[in-house]
């Protein structure tokens, strides 16, 4: 019985701090990862935001050809002219 007290002293003493310093160890690189995570997610969500406005490029196409022809136009009016 002396035995099996001397060997949950052992336990306590020797194998229960060095599993919490192990699992300390791993516990840091899994906050970081939450950080880097949260960072990542933050800026996708900052692009989605950006693709957003592409929506727009299409109408502005358009009237940039608009504009083109008329101006087209307005330089063989203005060869004619002069």
């Amino acid at each position: 019985m002396t035995l099996w007290w001397i060997g949950n002293l052992l336990f306590l003493g020797v194998v229960v701090p060095v599993v919490l310093v192990l699992l300390n160890n791993v516990w840091k690189p899994v906050a970081q990862i939450g950080q880097e995570a949260d960072r990542i997610l933050a800026g996708g969500v900052t692009i989605a935001a950006q693709l957003d406005m592409l929506g727009g490029l299409i109408p502005t196409r358009d009237a940039i050809r608009k504009i083109g022809a008329g101006v087209g136009q307005y330089g063989a009016a203005l060869d004619k002219i002069l």
